[in-house]
């Protein structure tokens, strides 16, 4: 049976995805569903070189396993880089979107013809002879025998303080594009809703020129860890039975779990001490300034473990039951964003300088009250004080496009009131009522229902590499059986 592949979404996911079918025999056409040119994505479609990806080159790949892709990409186009560097992002949006191109010619050598529909798909019907119908938002649409889902996050996070100001000029829904930023008055005073990566980008844009004022404000009140390299080790730093050994059931599981990420961190690093508590508010910048030294003088143990931990989340939670998993997550969400999402040294260097020429500043706690004015934005803090800004800029995260269950179809958004589809260990779903898995895949970030940690490129490509060969397999039936425990 020839195979139609039908991708949706057009990001770094997507071209990953691309990359790993491109190939197989028996696929008559590949057809990608993305409104945008395929390549540049939320992440990656910035053309400023001020903001850099937080994972090194190594790991910051459309290919997870062997060396780095891109670290060749970029060596064949004369960048003089290293695997532990930070680059641009916008080099990996020019990556991607070349390597499309050759994934593209590759496959039309084949035999497979590549096309890409420039709509919104927005559902997914089985038809009869268990092929696919994708809905498009102009009410076309195309089939398939199989469909790969790979639509990312792509609408800003408001928070309900800002909500209902949607579309107002003083409010800036997104960091992105940062030109936007950039027009902004050299004297404005600026409040930005979120201190992680977005935000950080927002303030290095913002503190950049002039004399804004710029102030990060969430309920955290912290700031990323520093870092000056994400990459894969050549040696593990866990043995083969330490993350089967947690219970994340038993009362000791957060005691056990500590100590095993201490002794991995000092098989490596035998002086390493323990990781500090966070700081919030000023001692967050001061936290950030004696972050970034240490970084300097190479100092920064825990690091090496990173990548490492992140493979073994994803592969180890989906194990656990489904409560305890959500109470591990919760009870070390702040830990695990602050590590896993460190920032590059360079832009902790330039936070700091900022920060210390008063450009900058993290608050203590999250307002009390958002209120618009004539003028700007009254804004009142906890402790009973209020400040004026003159422009509000939301660095909250992104909402992922996700599937719900509607009869006779999957129905694709940001909301909605359905059940969702069962993500099985393959990656394929499952509806409610079937016994049977559907040959629709999730991949990227819109597979956070089944693995924690999807934002990172590293992550995507293994979810690839995992649908690639389920599709790369002649189908003779019922192939890949859902029970299957498939290794990401």
């Amino acid at each position: 049976m020839t195979k139609r592949i039908v991708i949706i979404g057009g990001g770094a996911t997507a071209v990953s995805a691309l990359a790993h079918v491109a190939g197989a025999p028996g696929i008559e056409r590949i057809t990608l569903v993305a409104p945008g040119p395929i390549g540049f994505g939320t992440a990656f479609g910035t053309t400023d070189p001020t903001l850099l990806c937080n994972t090194s080159v190594d790991v910051t790949s459309l290919l997870a396993e062997g060396r780095s892709d891109f670290l060749g990409y970029l060596a064949a186009h004369g960048h003089p880089v290293h695997r532990d560097d930070f680059v641009p992002r916008y080099l990996v949006g020019q990556y991607c979107r070349t390597r499309y191109g050759q994934y593209r010619d590759r496959a039309l050598a084949r035999g497979t013809k590549v096309t890409h529909i420039r709509e919104r798909a927005v559902a997914i019907h089985r038809l009869d002879d268990d092929t696919y119908r994708v809905e498009l938002a102009d009410g076309a649409t195309v089939t398939g025998t199989d469909v790969v889902f790979c639509a990312g996050a792509e609408e800003p996070r408001l928070p309900a303080e800002v909500s209902a100001h949607r579309g107002d000029p003083r409010l800036h829904e997104s960091p992105y594009p940062a030109s936007r930023l950039r027009r902004l008055p050299h004297d404005a005073r600026v409040l930005v809703l979120g201190a992680k990566l977005s935000a950080v980008d927002a303030a290095l844009v913002l503190s950049r020129e002039g004399h804004r004022h710029t102030v990060l404000t969430s309920p955290s009140a912290t700031l990323p860890a520093v870092r000056t390299r994400l990459r894969r080790s050549a040696e593990p730093a866990f043995g083969p039975g330490d993350w089967a050994a947690l219970d994340p059931d038993s009362a000791s599981f957060d005691h056990s779990l500590t100590r095993m990420l201490l002794r991995a961190v000092r098989r490596g690093h035998p002086s390493a001490r323990a990781l500090r508590a966070r700081a919030g508010g000023p001692a967050a910048t001061r936290q950030l300034n004696e972050e970034a030294r240490l970084a300097e003088e190479g100092r920064i143990p825990w690091q090496d473990i990173v990548a490492e931990v992140i493979d073994a989340l994803n592969e180890q939670i989906p194990r656990w039951r489904p409560g305890a998993a959500a109470g591990a997550l919760t009870r070390h969400h702040t830990l695990m964003s602050r590590y896993i999402s460190a920032i590059p040294l360079r832009n902790a260097k330039l936070l700091v300088a900022h920060a210390t020429a008063g450009r900058l500043r993290v608050a203590p706690r999250y307002p009390r009250e958002i209120r618009r004015t004539g003028t700007g934005w009254r804004v009142h803090w906890p402790d009973g004080s209020a400040e004026n800004f003159d422009h509000v800029v939301v660095a909250a995260g992104y909402r992922a496009r996700r599937l719900t269950c509607a009869t006779g179809r999957l129905r694709i958004g940001h909301d909605g009131d359905g059940p969702q589809p069962e993500l099985l260990p393959d990656l394929r779903v499952r509806l409610p009522d079937r016994a049977r898995p559907e040959r629709v895949w999730v991949l990227g970030s819109a597979a956070g229902a089944r693995h924690p940690i999807v934002n990172y490129l590293r992550a995507a490509a293994q979810h690839a590499a995992v649908v690639g060969a389920q599709i790369a397999r002649p189908r003779t039936g019922e192939v890949t059986p859902y029970a299957e425990r498939t290794t990401l």
